[in-house]
């Protein structure tokens, strides 16, 4: 069995979700998921197990298969649980800077923004935005030099992107873009080498990135 995140029925289902062919909070029996998945039954009693040891469903003898559906208490612990991580890391991050790489991605910023207002559309953008922020975000978690801490942040990562589709206006282009220039605030104070700065912009991102889920 594949274990962690890049099982091939856990990515199956992620993308599943992603795509709108199954929803949070449904129940399905297991006979149907495995359609939707297009797996057999056996590599799927596999998938299942792994995807409940993640939290994200829950199997009851003859209901069926619930996908998790994250409520307000959810949302705010995997915030402050992301925050936590990220603070540490980006406040390590902060100390041996790479001004190229500041640089660099700053473009990679400015041309995603550009992009998301050209195309207007999250079925083309999403992929994308999510490496872009994958990449961004996952370097200060880097910082820490430690294969457990990223071995969590990778299935925190995953959790944070499925709460999302709560509210899909999080992810619409306005907000997108407003995360975006968010990143930019972070980056400028790395810049100026401005450890406490980065921190303050990483969590008022954090913070704005939380309400747009729960209120956009």
């Amino acid at each position: 069995m594949s274990e962690g995140i890049d099982n091939p029925g856990y990515l199956a289902f992620v993308d599943a979700l992603l795509a709108g062919r199954l929803k949070l909070g449904q129940t399905l029996k297991q006979e149907e998921l495995c359609d939707v998945l297009d797996m057999s039954l056996s590599p799927m009693r596999e998938t299942t197990t792994l995807l409940e040891a993640e939290g994200l469903i829950t199997v009851r003898r003859r209901i069926g298969i619930t996908i998790f559906y994250p409520d307000v208490k959810f949302v705010g612990n995997t915030f402050q649980f992301r925050g936590i991580l990220e603070r540490e890391g980006l406040t390590k991050f902060a100390r041996s800077t790479d001004i190229g790489w500041v640089r660099r991605t700053r473009d990679d910023h400015e041309a995603m923004i550009d992009y998301v207002r050209q195309v207007n559309d999250q079925s083309v953008y999403r992929e994308p935005v999510r490496l872009l922020e994958r990449a961004f975000h996952g370097s200060f978690i880097a910082a820490f030099d430690n294969l457990q801490i990223d071995m969590i942040y990778q299935r925190l990562t995953q959790k944070m992107f499925l709460i999302r589709l709560i509210n899909m206006e999080a992810v619409g282009p306005a907000n997108t873009i407003r995360s975006m220039s968010e990143h930019l605030d972070i980056l400028d104070a790395l810049e100026q080498r401005d450890a406490e700065g980065a921190v303050a912009a990483l969590d008022k991102h954090l913070q704005g990135s939380l309400h747009r889920v729960l209120t956009a």
